[in-house]
């Protein structure tokens, strides 16, 4: 069974990483990827909720805001260190690039692979951002879901890998949503 989900697992990666293969991502997903390319709006954006909350600082709604940026952070950061410190460490998946041939790898990664921390935060993200923006919500998940297609295009992801990171993310974002719904009232 395990050896059936293994090359299932292959066959897709490289039915991604190689069937979709064309020069327009292979210039448009490594920047993707790039989470450093990611900081600035990731900074603005936190900035943007605190500034909200900070002029509706005596209203519900600015309470709600400062409350987003304070989940966004803590969530990510939490999981992210989980995830590296933990998870990964323990499961120790080598890269599909160290261990398949012919794999298509546009960009570096470091650490073992299961499961992408890039998918799982931008899951825990695009669920609390949704929570408090529901209205906004199909263009936070395509970011998340662009962003983890990115990493098994750019060869350094299994989609188990994605897949695990989305689920672990999503739970992350739910319980950092409970737990904040505690401390609202």
């Amino acid at each position: 069974m395990i050896n059936a989900l293994t090359h299932i697992d292959t066959w897709l990666f490289y039915a991604i990483n190689h069937g979709f293969s064309n020069p327009v991502f292979d210039i448009l997903m490594p920047l993707i990827t790039n989470v450093a390319l990611w900081y600035p709006l990731y900074a603005i954006g936190i900035i943007a909720l605190l500034v909200r909350g900070w002029q509706g600082r005596s209203t519900v709604e600015g309470h709600r805001f400062f409350w987003c940026a304070a989940l966004l952070v803590v969530a990510v950061a939490v999981l992210d260190q989980t995830s590296h410190r933990l998870l990964k460490e323990v499961i120790a998946r080598p890269r599909p690039y160290l261990v398949l041939a012919n794999v298509f790898q546009l960009v570096g990664s470091g650490g073992g692979s299961f499961p992408s921390n890039h998918a799982m935060n931008n899951a825990a993200v695009a669920v609390i951002l949704t929570w408090f923006f529901p209205n906004k919500r199909v263009v936070f998940w395509a970011i998340a879901l662009v962003v983890a297609f990115s990493r098994i295009y750019c060869g350094v992801h299994y989609l188990s890998d994605v897949l695990g990171g989305l689920i672990i993310g999503t739970i992350g974002g739910l319980c950092a949503i409970a737990i904040a719904r505690r401390w609202m009232r």
